[in-house]
């Protein structure tokens, strides 16, 4: 069971008063801005009082919360010296990572970079999951989850963006033989579909319209599989077109073994991200897989 940090809401308002802003706060934190003005509402609720006078260009402090600022401030600067204290006895990339990922992205891009990372980091060692549903860093005791989509808009989960991948849509050339090739959107409607399930419930595709902007449709779910290689699986074996991030299928695509359909749709970027529980300092053996993840994206090696 998930036990709720009653410290967030002030570290949060701390952040807030050193920054200036919510917006400064927000990206000091690894947040949104709506995250950032959320704890700080319900630390209020919680206390009773006002702490803050927000106007559109500043922050200012109410006498209630000057003094609780003053307090605060010092208080979390003494858990925080023995954070670092007790931190830096275990500063050494060692002990147990435990991370979840996309069952395809993760066996297919992520897992040669964690068994590269293990070979120089011989005192670490792995847990890995592979899922399709969205993982709670936080409820599910994991250290790092690597997911496709937004980001969460919470303050006890930090989140790297790594980059995006483009999503298409494609089949087998011998289902497209068969079948025929779709020319628009409505011809989806006449063609088998295997779709993501999050859980027992379709994955929408999504598209750009004739305006060139980004939505969502819902394609036939002949067939909904939870698990992202077992949709490609089925996809090379002729069972109707898929929509999956270009890197799971460009060798295949590149092969010849599948056909993307419908390219002038298929523009919209997938955000790729790492998440994990927040904590003034990373755990050195999140923060490598983390540095290294950043550096192969940056190099577009993800």
């Amino acid at each position: 069971m998930a036990i709720a940090n009653p410290f967030a809401g002030v570290e949060v308002f701390v952040a807030a008063i050193r920054a200036g802003s919510f917006t400064a706060a927000a990206a000091h934190l690894g947040v949104t801005k709506s995250a950032v003005a959320k704890a700080v509402t319900q630390l209020e609720g919680r206390l009773g009082v006002k702490l803050l006078h927000r106007t559109t260009r500043r922050l200012s402090l109410t006498p209630e919360g000057a003094a609780f600022f003053e307090q605060a401030e010092a208080s979390l600067d003494q858990l925080r010296a023995a954070e670092d204290a007790a931190r830096s006895r275990a500063s050494t990339v060692r002990g147990v990572l435990r991370v979840d990922m996309p069952a395809a992205f993760g066996r297919r891009v992520a897992m040669p970079v964690l068994l590269d990372i293990l070979k120089a980091h011989p005192g670490l060692r792995l847990a890995a999951s592979f899922s399709d549903r969205i993982i709670d860093p936080v409820e599910e005791g994991m250290d790092l989850c690597l997911r496709f989509g937004e980001l969460p808009d919470r303050i006890d989960i930090v989140a790297r963006r790594l980059g995006s991948q483009r999503l298409v849509i494609c089949a087998s050339p011998g289902y497209l033989a068969a079948a025929g090739i779709p020319s628009d959107l409505d011809d989806l409607q006449h063609h088998s579909c295997i779709l993501g399930s999050r859980p027992e419930r379709p994955v929408s595709w999504r598209i750009v319209d004739d305006q060139g902007r980004a939505r969502s449709i819902d394609p036939p779910a002949t067939h909904l599989v939870s698990d992202g290689e077992a949709v490609i699986a089925m996809t090379l074996a002729g069972f109707g077109l898929c929509q999956m991030p270009q890197s799971l299928v460009r060798a295949h695509i590149d092969g010849g073994e599948l056909t993307v359909v419908l390219p002038d749709r298929c523009l919209v970027e997938s955000p790729i991200s790492a998440l994990w529980p927040a904590t003034r300092i990373m755990l050195p053996r999140v923060r490598v897989v983390v540095d290294e993840l950043v550096r192969r994206a940056e190099a577009g090696r993800l």
